[in-house]
């Protein structure tokens, strides 16, 4: 288990980062990462900009890896804002050509519901239009139907984030598939 472990580290772990932003890759070095966290269950964080939601889902995220690798578990985590997520499916219409290192709406909508666990950072400060709504809770509702972990933050409890979807449904099913935690109560590094 511990060779393991190593490997993930040496491994695995800088690939994870890599894919991350600099602020966030930065903040991990600082932060002290949390020692042992068991299982990670699917959570919607809320709170203010700034009370560190973020991080807490991105700590959360690198245990489940590391969880998933030491298990020996389908290895797989993803993180994404919802704006960035959105804007991904955007560039799927503006293809001129088909290229085959992209893949199409269907393709990513097969990932995004499908990866073993998800970090989906900053729901509700996306444009909400019909087609965006319709595909959050595609995905949303896919991952829930098919118990796929899933972590959120938002600056709006699931009341506020209905009221400015214009729509309960999203946050219906994230209540229902998720631990509800505001971002104030988190202590991450607390944890040992």
């Amino acid at each position: 288990m511990i060779d393991r472990l190593k490997t993930w580290q040496d491994n695995y772990l800088p690939q994870i980062l890599n894919a991350l932003s600099p602020r966030i890759q930065m903040d991990i070095k600082i932060l002290p990462f949390p020692k042992k966290l068991d299982k990670v269950e699917s959570t919607f964080i809320h709170g203010q900009i700034g009370s560190g939601k973020t991080i807490e889902a991105v700590f959360m995220m690198l245990s489940e890896s590391r969880i998933q690798f030491t298990n020996r578990q389908p290895h797989q985590v993803k993180f994404i804002s919802a704006p960035e997520l959105l804007l991904e499916f955007k560039s799927t219409y503006n293809r001129k050509t088909e290229d085959e290192t992209n893949l199409t709406e269907e393709e990513l909508v097969e990932y995004y519901s499908t990866v073993p666990l998800l970090v989906l950072d900053d729901i509700g400060v996306e444009k909400i239009t019909d087609w965006s709504f319709q595909l959050l809770y595609i995905i949303i509702n896919r991952r829930y139907e098919n118990l796929k972990k899933t972590i959120f933050t938002s600056n709006f409890n699931l009341t506020e984030l209905a009221e400015k979807l214009g729509d309960d449904r999203i946050p219906s099913r994230i209540q229902q598939m998720c631990e509800i935690a505001k971002s104030k109560d988190i202590d991450y590094r607390a944890r040992g």
